[in-house]
C-alpha cells in the first residue's frame, strides 16, 4: 500500500486513525429476550452472550452498552461484579479464563433507546400514524438497545425473543421457531443460526400486511404497513430475479433461510441490509401512476447484493466499507444491464459518476479506503458508493468479465461468514489472474482523486496518419500519473476500427495511419475506464458523435454542445430530445437546451413538450425550461403543472420551474397545487421550491407553514431548505433555530442544508451545538464542516451572496445578449 495522496478537506486536524479493534476474547452467541413497551418508548432485556477466550488469564471483558440501566450482571447463575460508565460494561470475571475457555455472562437491563431501535407512534400532530418500532444497527446503534460487542470484525449467531403486545407482528434475522400469546403479548422466538456481524441484527414490530412466495426452495417474504397489499408488486415483483441473478452472476447460491423485505414508516435510510430481513422506507411503495417513472428496483437490488457482499463476507472495519458498498453498488448496476439491456446500465454509471464528481468538486477528496476519521457514517459517501463501482467496473474491464466473476466467486468462498478487508480482496485477484494488481490499487483505491485525461486529434492529409495527445491533468491530490488503457475508435467514410493504448505518463502521443480523414474519434466509446474525459473538438464533430452507436459517446456530446450556441447545434440537440432510441441521451440533450438559454433554445423545447411522451424525458424537458425566464416558457410549465394526466415527478418539476421563470402568476398556479396528493408528496415538495425560486413575501407566508410539525417529513425539509432563499427574514433564521432542536434527525440535517445555503453567522451558535452535541454522528460532521465553511468566508470577508446574485444578474445579462446577436443572425 502506497500512500501519497491523502486529498482534501475531509479529515479534522484533530482526527486520529481508526483501527480494527482487536479484543481479547470472540462472542460466539447473542440470545437477546427483549419486552417492547410500544407505547411507552422503553424495552426491559436480558442478554445471554455466549464467549470463548483468545488468551490465557483474561480478566475482564468489556462490551457496548449505552444509556442503559444495568440490573445485574450473571456468570453460571451467579451474580458477579462489573463497571459500568453508561457507554462499556466492564465485567470483572470471578475467575481468570485460559485460551478456549468458554463462558456465558447474563446481563438484565433497561433502556430508553435514543438509537438504534426507533419508536414510530402517532400523536398529536400525526395521529393518523401507525405504530412501529424497528432497529438500525449500521454502524455502531445495536449497543443502544443490546449491550453485546458492537463492531463489524467479529461475527456470532444470534437469538432474538421479542415480547411485544399481541397485535403486532414481529420480524427479525432467520428462522421463526416459535410465536406463544401470553395474555395480552406475544412471544416470538426468531434464530439466526450463521454466523453474522452483530450491527445486522434487526427487528421490525409493526401492522403489517404480508406475502410469501418459495423461489428456488428460499422463502421470500414481504411486509408492508397495514392497507398497502396492492403496492407490493409493484415494489417487489422483480426480487425472484435478482436473487436468481446474483447467485448466477457470483457463482454462489443465495446463502441464507429465508429474504425478508420489511417497509417501515420514518425510516432513516432508504434500505438497510441486516441478515435475512432487510429493513425499507415505505417511501419505496407506490402506486400505478408513480410507476410510470418511479423504480423500487435499485434500492431491491442494491439491498439484496448486500446479502452476498456486506452479510456473507463483511468488511473488517469501517476504513474498507467499499467491500460492503462498492460491491453492491456495482451489482445493482449490473444487474440493470441483465434487466433492462447496457445503454441502462451505462447511463447508472455515469449517474454514479456525475455523483462522486459532485461530492469531489464541492466537499472533499479522499482514498476509498481511509483511516482517518472520527465517526465511522463519515465514510458511508460517494467515494464508498460510486467512486468504488467504477473502480470495480474498471476491473472488470481489465481482467475480463469471466475472470472478473471467479474473483468474485473465490473471494466470497474463501471469506463467507467471516471478515475481509481489501487487501484480501487484491490478493484473490492476484492468485486468479496470476498478475500483480498493487499499481491499481495504489492509484484508485489508496489514493484520493481520480484521472482526467485531456484529449485532443489532428489528422494529417499528407502524411496520412491521425495524431492523438493525451496530458493528465487531474489535480493536485490525485494520484500523480495514472495506468490505464484507453480505447479509441476511429470512423472514417469506408472503414471503423478500434485502437487500444495505454496511458502511463503525464503526456503521450499517438500516431495511427490513416488513408481519409476521419468522421468521427471516440475515445473510451463503451466507458469501460473510470476517468473523466475532457476532449478538445469542436461543434461539428459533437454533433457527428451524437449520432454514434455507443450511448456513451452520445451522452458526452449531448453536454458538450451545450456550449456551442448556434441554430445548427439547438437543431441537432431536439432532434436527439425528439428521437434519440435511448431516454437518457434526449433527457442530457433537453438540458442542455437549457443551458443554451436562447430564443431558439426556447422553442425548440416547447416543440419537444408538445411532442414527446416518455415521462423521464418530459422531467428533462420541463427542467430546461425553468431557465427561461420568459411567459411562453411560464404559461407550458403552468400547464404541466395543471395536467393531471401527467406523472408526479414531471409536475414536480414544473413547478419548480415554474418558479425559476418569476411569471408574475406562478404564485397563483403553484398555491394552487400545493396540496395536490402525489407518491410521497413530490408536487408538494416542486410548489414549495417553486415559490422559494419566486422569493416574494407572499411565498414565504405559504412555505412557513409547511415547516410545522403535522406536516410529512420530507416536506418539511424541502420547506425549511426554502428558508434560505430569504436570508433578510428574521423569522426565517428563527425556522432554522427551531428546526435544529427537532427529533426527527432529518428535521435537523435541512436546518444544517439551510444553513450551508444561507451562509449566515447568526447560525454558527445552532452548528456548533449540533457538531458537540447530537446524538447523529453524520449530522455531527455536517454542522462542523457548515461551520467551518462559515468561519472561513468571514476571515476572507467575501460577501458570498452578494457575489452570487452579482454574478447572476451578469449571467441574465449575458443571455439576453446572446438571444439578441442569435435574432440578428436568423434575420441576416
Amino acid at each position: 500500500m502506497h500512500i501519497v495522496k491523502h486529498g482534501r478537506d475531509f479529515a479534522f486536524p484533530d482526527y486520529k486513525p481508526n483501527y480494527p479493534r482487536s479484543p481479547d476474547y470472540k462472542l460466539e452467541h447473542v440470545k437477546a429476550e427483549i419486552k417492547v413497551y410500544v407505547f411507552e418508548k422503553r424495552i426491559e432485556g436480558k442478554a445471554a452472550l455466549r464467549l470463548k477466550s483468545l488468551k490465557n488469564g483474561l480478566s475482564t471483558i468489556e462490551l457496548d452498552a449505552v444509556d442503559m440501566s444495568i440490573r445485574s450482571v450473571k456468570m453460571n447463575n451467579e451474580v458477579i461484579d462489573y463497571d459500568y460508565d453508561g457507554y462499556t460494561i466492564r465485567v470483572i470475571l470471578p475467575k481468570k479464563l485460559s485460551r478456549g475457555d468458554t463462558v456465558e455472562i447474563i446481563i438484565d437491563y433497561e433502556a430508553r433507546p435514543k438509537k438504534g431501535l426507533y419508536f414510530v407512534l402517532p400523536d398529536k400532530y400525526y395521529p393518523n400514524r401507525v405504530p412501529q418500532v424497528w432497529s438500525q444497527g449500521e454502524s455502531e446503534d445495536n449497543r443502544y438497545w443490546i449491550p453485546l460487542y458492537d463492531y463489524p470484525n467479529m461475527k456470532c449467531t444470534s437469538e432474538l425473543i421479542i415480547i411485544a403486545p399481541k397485535e403486532f407482528t414481529v420480524v427479525s434475522n432467520g428462522k421463526l421457531l416459535s410465536v406463544e400469546e401470553e395474555g395480552d403479548w406475544k412471544r416470538w422466538h426468531w434464530l439466526m443460526d450463521k454466523p453474522h456481524s452483530t450491527y445486522l441484527i434487526a427487528v421490525a414490530i409493526g401492522l403489517f400486511d404480508y406475502e410469501e412466495e418459495i423461489v428456488d426452495g428460499i422463502p421470500l417474504q414481504y411486509y408492508v404497513p397495514k392497507g398497502r397489499k396492492d403496492d407490493i408488486k409493484r415494489s417487489f415483483a422483480r426480487t425472484p430475479d435478482i436473487i436468481r441473478f446474483f447467485s448466477e452472476y457470483l457463482g454462489v447460491p443465495y446463502p441464507w433461510d429465508k429474504y425478508a423485505q420489511v417497509c417501515v414508516s420514518e425510516f432513516v435510510a432508504g434500505g438497510m441490509e441486516n441478515t435475512t430481513i432487510t429493513i425499507l422506507t415505505d417511501r419505496t411503495l407506490h402506486d400505478e401512476k408513480a410507476h410510470m417513472d418511479f423504480e423500487s428496483e435499485p434500492l431491491v437490488a442494491h439491498e439484496a447484493a448486500h446479502q452476498w457482499f456486506g452479510d456473507l463476507v463483511t468488511t473488517k472495519d469501517w476504513a474498507n466499507i467499499w467491500i460492503n458498498e462498492s460491491f453492491a453498488t456495482y451489482l445493482e448496476a449490473v444487474y440493470r444491464r441483465h434487466w433492462k439491456g447496457n445503454d441502462e446500465f451505462i447511463y447508472r454509471l455515469i449517474e454514479g459518476l456525475d455523483a462522486y464528481l459532485r461530492e469531489y468538486n464541492t466537499r472533499y477528496a479522499r482514498p476509498i479506503v481511509t483511516r482517518l476519521f472520527k465517526y465511522p457514517s463519515e465514510v458511508f459517501d460517494r467515494h464508498s458508493y460510486p467512486k468504488g463501482a467504477l473502480v470495480l467496473h474498471t476491473l472488470n474491464n481489465l481482467v475480463g468479465e469471466e475472470t472478473f466473476r471467479i474473483i468474485l466467486k473465490r473471494f466470497l468462498e474463501k471469506y463467507k461468514f467471516s471478515n475481509a478487508d481489501t487487501e484480501d480482496f487484491r490478493k484473490v485477484i492476484e492468485e486468479v489472474t496470476g498478475k500483480d494488481f498493487e499499481w491499481f490499487f495504489d492509484q484508485y483505491v489508496y489514493n484520493a482523486g481520480h484521472p482526467e485525461l485531456a484529449i485532443n486529434y489532428k489528422y494529417d492529409p499528407e502524411l496520412k496518419q491521425l495524431k492523438i495527445s493525451v496530458r493528465q491533468v487531474q489535480k493536485e491530490d490525485s494520484w500523480d500519473e495514472y495506468k490505464l488503457p484507453l480505447e479509441i475508435r476511429v470512423i472514417t467514410k469506408n472503414v471503423s476500427r478500434k485502437y487500444k493504448f495505454w496511458i502511463e505518463r503525464k503526456e503521450q502521443v499517438f500516431y495511427i495511419p490513416l488513408d481519409e480523414k476521419p468522421e468521427r474519434v471516440c475515445f473510451d466509446p463503451e466507458f469501460k475506464v473510470f476517468a473523466v474525459l475532457k476532449i478538445d473538438q469542436g461543434p461539428e464533430q459533437w454533433i457527428r458523435q451524437l449520432k454514434c452507436e455507443h450511448v456513451y459517446c452520445r451522452i458526452l456530446a449531448a453536454r458538450a454542445l451545450a456550449k456551442f450556441r448556434s441554430s445548427k447545434v439547438v437543431e441537432e440537440l431536439k432532434n436527439a430530445v425528439m428521437h434519440d432510441e435511448f431516454w437518457g441521451v434526449s433527457y442530457e440533450a433537453a438540458l442542455s437546451l437549457g443551458k443554451i438559454g436562447i430564443e431558439e433554445a426556447l422553442l425548440a423545447l416547447l416543440e419537444c413538450l408538445k411532442t414527446v411522451k416518455h415521462p423521464r424525458i418530459r422531467r428533462g424537458i420541463v427542467r430546461a425550461l425553468g431557465n427561461f425566464r420568459d411567459e411562453r416558457a411560464a404559461k407550458a410549465l403552468s400547464e404541466v403543472l395543471e395536467n393531471s394526466e401527467e406523472s408526479y415527478y414531471v409536475r414536480a418539476e414544473a413547478a419548480e420551474s415554474l418558479g425559476k421563470t418569476k411569471w408574475q402568476k406562478a404564485y397563483d398556479y403553484l398555491v394552487k397545487h400545493i396540496d395536490t396528493p402525489s407518491h410521497n408528496d413530490v408536487i408538494t415538495i416542486g410548489v414549495i421550491r417553486g415559490l422559494a425560486e419566486l422569493g416574494t413575501e407572499e411565498a414565504f407566508k405559504v412555505i412557513k407553514e409547511y415547516t410545522k410539525l403535522g406536516k410529512p417529513t420530507f416536506v418539511r425539509i424541502a420547506a425549511i431548505i426554502a428558508m434560505a432563499k430569504f436570508p433578510e427574514k428574521r423569522e426565517a433564521i428563527d425556522i432554522i433555530l427551531e428546526a435544529s432542536k427537532d427529533e426527527n434527525s432529518r428535521i435537523r440535517g435541512a436546518a444544517i442544508a439551510a444553513a450551508a445555503e444561507l451562509m449566515s453567522p447568526k447560525l454558527l451558535p445552532m452548528l456548533d451545538k449540533i457538531a458537540s452535541e447530537d446524538l447523529s454522528d453524520g449530522l455531527r460532521r455536517r454542522a462542523r464542516k457548515v461551520a467551518t465553511k462559515i468561519r472561513r468566508a468571514l476571515e476572507k470577508g467575501v460577501g458570498y451572496k452578494l457575489l452570487r446574485e452579482e454574478i447572476e444578474k451578469i449571467k441574465e445579462e449575458n443571455r439576453r445578449l446572446l438571444d439578441r446577436l442569435a435574432r440578428l443572425e436568423t434575420k441576416l
